[in-house]
């Protein structure tokens, strides 16, 4: 591994860590700034979207200011996402190739995990998400990501 790998490394991890802080910190413009402008998220229910306007859509009803859990005063209860076992493979110099494991706590303990495969690609100094599944692995009852991330989208009438 060349010393540029070991700091693109570094810059992957930073990402990584924007994209948790502020998923757990409901910062929908902090999740949409570490994707590609073209960027894709496709989730393990199914779910795809993609461009960061799509982005910021799916993850604004999950995290944002109405996300359905926060306290009446308007605080988030505790949502911590910990990346754990990561591995980045260089494509080239610009693109890599990533696959990370994440166990996430809430108020219920060890609430839902499973693992990230992503396509990071650089873009001016910084190292930004390409392609993103996220493959939730197993989940607790009751649980946030069941109580949240699983509840059918509210249908429009009309």
């Amino acid at each position: 591994m060349s010393k540029d790998q070991a700091a693109d490394r570094t810059d992957i991890q930073y990402t990584m860590a924007v994209y948790c802080n502020s998923v757990d910190s409901g910062n929908v413009d902090g999740v949409v700034s570490v994707f590609m402008p073209d960027g894709r998220l496709e989730l393990s229910s199914g779910t795809k979207v993609a461009g960061r306007e799509a982005i910021r859509a799916f993850y604004t009803p999950v995290i944002g200011p109405g996300r359905p859990d926060r306290a009446p005063d308007g605080s988030l209860p505790l949502l911590r996402h910990n990346l754990t076992t990561s591995r980045v493979e260089f494509v080239d110099a610009d693109t890599a190739q990533g696959w990370t494991y994440f166990m996430s706590l809430t108020r219920h303990g060890l609430d839902h995990a499973g693992r990230y495969s992503d396509t990071f690609r650089r873009q001016g100094e910084r190292w930004l998400i390409a392609d993103r599944r996220i493959e939730v692995e197993w989940y607790g009852s009751p649980s946030w990501y069941e109580s949240v991330r699983l509840k059918p989208a509210a249908t429009k009438k009309g």
